[in-house]
C-alpha cells in the first residue's frame, strides 16, 4: 500500500459563482493527478448563513441583517506543496469568489493506494 500526502481544500461557494471559482482555480493549477486533471467535487446546493457586522462591506446583504444564501461545497486535492496551495488561494479562489472573506478549509490527508 502506498500513502500519498495531500491537501484537501474545501471552499463554500454561492451557486451563481461556482463556475467562476472553478475556472479561477483551474487557470492557476490543472490539479493533475496521475493520468487525470481538473479533479473537483461539489455537493448539491445547501445554505450558508451570515450577518455582516458594522464596518463590513458585504457583496450581499446589509450590516446587522442575517443573510441566507444557496451555496455548494467545492473540494479538490493536491500534493502538499505550500507554495502551490498559496497560489491557488491567492490567484484562483479569492479573486473569483464573491465574498469579502471566502470560507476556505485546508486539511492534511493521506490517499491510500493499493498496490
Amino acid at each position: 500500500m502506498q500513502r500519498v500526502p495531500l491537501y484537501r481544500v474545501v471552499v463554500f461557494v454561492p451557486v451563481p459563482a461556482l463556475e467562476a471559482v472553478k475556472q479561477g482555480i483551474l487557470s492557476v493549477d490543472a490539479l493533475v493527478a496521475g493520468d487525470y486533471e481538473h479533479g473537483m467535487w461539489w455537493s448539491a446546493p445547501g445554505s450558508e448563513q451570515f450577518r455582516p457586522r458594522v464596518g463590513a462591506i458585504p457583496t450581499q446583504g446589509e450590516a446587522g441583517q442575517t443573510e441566507v444564501v444557496d451555496s455548494v461545497r467545492l473540494e479538490f486535492c493536491l500534493p502538499r506543496d505550500p507554495q502551490r496551495l498559496q497560489r491557488i488561494l491567492e490567484h484562483g479562489i479569492v479573486p473569483h469568489h464573491p465574498w469579502q472573506v471566502p470560507v476556505v478549509q485546508v486539511e492534511e490527508i493521506e490517499l491510500l493506494l493499493a498496490g
